[in-house]
């Protein structure tokens, strides 16, 4: 069958004969859709939502969520405008299986443009691909010139879309961290960089942090990439000649600057697959020298991390960090590591603490942490008793923070 070229009354049209729409978060945002929205809220009113979409990533437009009849997420969404917003409770890998369930009718995905045989590919995000084209019988390809092809991505049929949009919004970018001095921060990556060798694979977040550690790794060699998510940061390891030549950086969507996509396009090191690839216990067991490193907004001297609430509200979710986490600690010659300033933002208040307050989710459980790193050192806690975990933590705290905690060792 003929796939169906649509502008953007088109878009609006089918979104009207919609009844639940499915919209994938990160660089997957299909984001010709906000605008067409927003033009038209109306649109919407009528449909039942589930997304990805990520705090701090992607835009929870008012007009596109917040006035949809029911809107289900994963992370949570401002509070203002989304009182009706559902937030559901699950590790990454599990957002498959809710993708599945929701069943959507309608979903539109980002992909390059069509070559000569009629193949696209989603470009820079495989997250739910597959999942939410299985479902839906409105599938609909957001085609832009500017989407880079990654050489050996997985490939699909145009004919396997119902529409085509063509809309040349650019990708949705993640900006470089700051290059501004960040001795925090600097510290931080020198005590992460002595617990990562040669040979390592390594499943890293997004923010200050990666950038830097990368910066601090350039002398390595045969390091290798195993992540829900790479960030433009990871130019500086491949143009210095750290990753294993031999073996494609592996991850679900990658995110960067309009010149990241740039340089991207036609790179044959990249390989991206689904959450339920990437995040699945079976696939990360396989992994040898898997050593994640990931932030938190606390620890406590139990070693249990809060990665989700900020005194009174959620800020984020547990997202892909219990996965990866149960995964570094497990893999054979590999690491858990949590890394995070000791202090919040402003220095009013440190972020190891005696316990997490009652009502404060355990994002990861102490079981699953080996390391905890701050600007003042390395906690080790693999192979230590309650008492000494507690100690270690507390010597890596604020100078003025251990007096406190010291007394609950």
């Amino acid at each position: 069958m003929a796939v169906k070229q649509i502008d953007a009354n088109g878009v609006k049209q089918l979104l009207r004969e919609a009844r639940k729409l499915f919209l994938q978060g990160m660089s997957g945002d299909p984001r010709a859709l906000h605008a067409i929205i927003r033009d038209d809220p109306g649109t919407a009113s009528h449909l039942s939502i589930l997304t990805s979409f990520v705090s701090g990533i992607n835009q929870f437009d008012c007009d596109l969520l917040g006035n949809a009849a029911q809107v289900s997420g994963f992370f949570p969404a401002p509070a203002k405008g989304f009182d009706g917003y559902r937030q559901i409770v699950s590790s990454y890998f599990g957002v498959t299986d809710f993708v599945r369930e929701f069943a959507a009718d309608t979903v539109f995905i980002p992909v390059s443009s069509p070559n000569r045989n009629g193949m696209v590919t989603p470009g820079i995000s495989a997250e739910f691909v597959e999942a939410s084209l299985d479902t839906a019988s409105q599938r609909v390809a957001i085609i832009s010139r500017s989407m880079p092809v990654l050489a050996h991505n997985a490939s699909l049929s145009l004919e396997r879309f119902s529409h085509a949009f063509v809309d040349d919004t650019p990708p949705l970018s993640l900006s470089a961290a700051s290059a501004a001095p960040d001795p925090v921060s600097d510290a931080i990556t020198g005590h992460l960089a002595r617990l990562i060798g040669d040979n390592a694979t390594l499943q890293i977040g997004i923010g200050r942090v990666p950038g830097r550690l990368f910066l601090k790794l350039t002398n390595h060699r045969n390091l290798r990439i195993h992540s829900g998510l790479i960030s433009g940061e990871i130019r500086t390891l491949v143009e210095a000649g750290a990753l294993d030549p031999d073996i494609p950086m592996s991850c679900a969507t990658v995110m960067g600057s309009a010149d990241f996509y740039r340089w991207l396009d036609g790179r044959e090191d990249f390989r991206l697959h689904p959450i339920q690839d990437t995040h699945n216990p079976s696939t990360l067991a396989k992994i040898d020298g898997l050593i994640t490193v990931n932030s938190a907004i606390e620890v406590d001297l139990l070693g249990q991390v809060n990665a989700e609430k900020a005194g009174d509200y959620f800020v984020s979710a547990a997202g892909g960090l219990p996965d990866f986490s149960a995964a570094g600690h497990r893999s054979r010659g590999g690491c858990s590591i949590i890394a995070l300033p000791a202090t919040n933002t402003n220095g009013t208040r440190s972020r190891i603490v005696p316990r997490l307050a009652s009502d404060t989710p355990v994002t990861v459980p102490r079981t699953d942490v080996d390391f905890v790193v701050t600007e003042y050192g390395i906690a080790k806690l693999i192979g230590k008793t309650p008492d000494e975990c507690a100690r270690a933590l507390a010597s890596i705290a604020v100078p003025d923070a251990r007096p406190t905690l010291e007394r609950y060792c």
